[in-house]
């Protein structure tokens, strides 16, 4: 577990807070946002090995972030965190490898990121991640010259 970096992206922050310090209490580094739009910039910053994401959230939501993922990093496994009543439907639209509703089972949530971060995926993702992330940058960057 250590090392392993968990982005928890959920807009209730009592929920962002006990997610967060249940991974942290795990032995995870974790890191949170509270919409989309800021996990984005969390996930430039340092990319997870795993994503716990609310769908329903304020500027930017779940099916609005995954689209970018799907481009940045499209290897990073998602856990979809939800209290939408078609819950696995939901999962489906963010590519999500396990749903959770809400309220959470902390228990459970804590087990499928384990799972998850035991795949080799997790250890070897990275570099790709990385290239993804600098491939993207310089094509905004070409596009915002060619805007001018």
């Amino acid at each position: 577990m250590a090392g392993h970096h968990i982005l928890v992206v959920e807009d209730d922050r009592a929920t962002r807070s006990l997610v967060g310090e249940m991974l942290q209490s795990e032995g995870y580094d974790v890191s949170t946002a509270e919409n989309g739009a800021e996990a984005i910039r969390r996930m430039v910053e340092r990319k997870p090995c795993v994503i716990l994401l609310d769908y329903e959230m304020p500027v930017m939501d779940g099916h609005d972030f995954h689209e970018v993922q799907k481009r940045v990093a499209p290897d990073v496994p998602v856990i979809c965190m939800t209290g939408a009543a078609d819950a696995a439907q939901t999962a489906r639209l963010v590519g999500a490898s396990a749903v959770h509703t809400k309220p959470l089972d902390l228990g459970s949530l804590a087990a499928d990121v384990a799972q998850l971060c035991a795949r080799p995926h997790a250890h070897q993702h990275a570099a790709a991640v990385e290239a993804s992330i600098q491939q993207e940058q310089r094509a905004g960057s070409t596009q915002s010259r060619s805007n001018s």
